[in-house]
């Protein structure tokens, strides 16, 4: 029977592009690299210890062999003996003793004293040296022979001795080190597991996740760290998309719902036109409702494209700075004739001078919606004024258009920047010149792109109502 080859085996299973299992070989290869730094730091670590502790000995034991010899000199027989006896008690840690008269002149040596070392010359300026050589590492003391030339006693031993004790050691540990490095790879994959598990949760919510179907929600532990706050994020995104694609929805029903009232007005007029002949006279009346409501249809299409450019521009960087004093000026002179012809006066004031920065095509586009709602609204001997004021503390200037027309109610002022919202007082007034219920909303889509806010008050059904515009002074940065 065959062996299973490894691609059908466990470790095709493996799924290695994952993020858990890159952690885990990240992780098992710093774990690895530590147990090798850690091995070498000790062997190196060790190696110069023994070699301390060593060298420390060597000079106790070459000192106190100074002082024998001092004292049994000059009776050499006494001398020898004295270094027979060090030689052979430390005989097992391969100690070998030498003593000599001159930089080079051996006098006695021990059996295992090596040639390389009896053969070294002294430096007889240092009394006393630790040295190594060619394997071999000793201590080296003067001895003063009572006014006749000193002599020298070297004590050392093989270096292969420590090395020994340090591989010993080493080999100890290695499977230590072994034995870490092959935990780590299982116990770092079971710890990335639950670190990634969260992020699975993410994906799977994800999955499920559909423009129909935006009410589930990513699971937060309450551990705040990285990723329950990376899921509470999600979670407030998820708010924010939920909020949109819902208006979205709402927008394109109230589109279809504003266009179809035209469009059937439209198929029916014609449809009565040409149910059979007619006067001159009943064509053009039909012609002139049809066209009526083809400039309704035509400013609810361009109304609806100025929100989408709105709305594609957010977050742009303006250059162009704008006076707001001489905007005001150029709309309320722009609205004079309309104003003298329903009798309602329309002033300026008090102004002063405001630069903001700005897109000035818009903010005339602001303004004019403010002005033309509240002439709108507005009855015969009524009043309009436009103002602009400044607020250095805040940093912001303020337009404001106040009339004393018709009023909103206070239930109504919440969703006067609503799409399509129109309170009852404005589908009852019937005017021909009538609006799609876009013009506040499209007001408050340019305020906002610009940094700024807008607002609506009234006291109530026919106590007038005041528009206010908020934006930041040129110097200030648009919150």
């Amino acid at each position: 029977m065959p062996w299973p080859s490894i691609e059908s085996g466990f470790l095709r299973r493996i799924p290695w592009g994952s993020l858990r299992v890159r952690l885990t070989l990240l992780n098992t290869a710093a774990v690895l690299l530590a147990v090798l730094i850690l091995l070498f730091a000790v062997r190196v670590g060790l190696r110069e210890a023994l070699f301390r502790d060593n060298d420390d000995t060597l000079r106790g034991e070459v000192k106190e062999i100074s002082l024998a010899l001092r004292a049994h000199y000059p009776d050499m027989a006494l001398v020898e003996a004295e270094l027979q006896r060090k030689a052979e008690s430390h005989e097992e840690r391969g100690w070998f003793v030498q003593l000599l008269d001159g930089p080079s002149s051996t006098v006695w040596a021990s059996a295992n004293c090596p040639d390389v070392v009896r053969d070294h010359r002294i430096d007889e300026t240092v009394e006393e040296i630790v040295k190594q050589h060619a394997g071999y590492r000793w201590a080296r003391r003067q001895i003063d022979a009572r006014g006749k030339q000193p002599m020298y006693v070297r004590i050392g031993m093989p270096v292969s001795l420590i090395d020994r004790d340090v591989d010993a050691i080493t080999w100890f540990l290695l499977p230590i080190g072994l034995a870490f490095t092959l935990l780590t790879p299982l116990a770092g994959y079971w710890l990335a597991l639950r670190a990634t598990r969260p992020i699975a949760g993410i994906l799977r919510t994800a999955e499920r996740l559909k423009p129909t179907k935006l009410g589930d929600r990513l699971e937060t532990r309450g551990t705040r760290d990285e990723l329950d706050l990376l899921s509470g994020t999600i979670n407030r995104l998820l708010d924010e998309v939920a909020r949109h694609v819902e208006r979205q929805q709402q927008f394109v029903a109230d589109a279809a719902h504003e266009l179809r009232g035209p469009l059937a007005a439209i198929q029916n007029s014609l449809e009565v036109a040409t149910s059979k002949s007619r006067s001159p006279e009943s064509y053009r009346a039909t012609l002139d409702d049809v066209l009526a409501e083809t400039r309704h249809l035509s400013k609810l299409s361009n109304d609806l494209l100025l929100l989408a450019e709105v709305g594609n521009s957010l977050g742009s960087v303006f250059s162009e700075v704008v006076d707001l004093e001489r905007l005001a000026n150029q709309t309320v002179g722009m609205f004079a004739g309309v104003a003298e012809e329903r009798a309602i006066t329309l002033g300026v004031g008090p102004t002063v001078k405001a630069e903001v920065r700005g897109e000035q095509r818009q903010l005339r586009q602001v303004l004019s919606n403010l002005v033309d709602n509240a002439i709108r609204f507005t009855p015969a001997d009524g009043r309009v004024d436009v103002s602009v004021s400044v607020d250095p503390e805040h940093g912001e200037a303020t337009i404001a258009v106040a009339d004393d027309g018709r009023g909103v109610d206070p239930e109504h002022l919440e969703r006067v920047f609503d799409r399509f919202f129109q309170s009852d007082a404005a589908r009852d007034r019937g005017d021909i010149k009538r609006g799609g219920g876009l013009g506040l909303s499209i007001c408050r889509s340019i305020v906002e792109r610009h940094g700024g806010q807008i607002t609506l008050t009234s006291a109530g059904i026919g106590k007038g109502t005041t528009a206010r515009v908020k934006l930041p002074l040129r110097h200030q940065k648009a919150s």
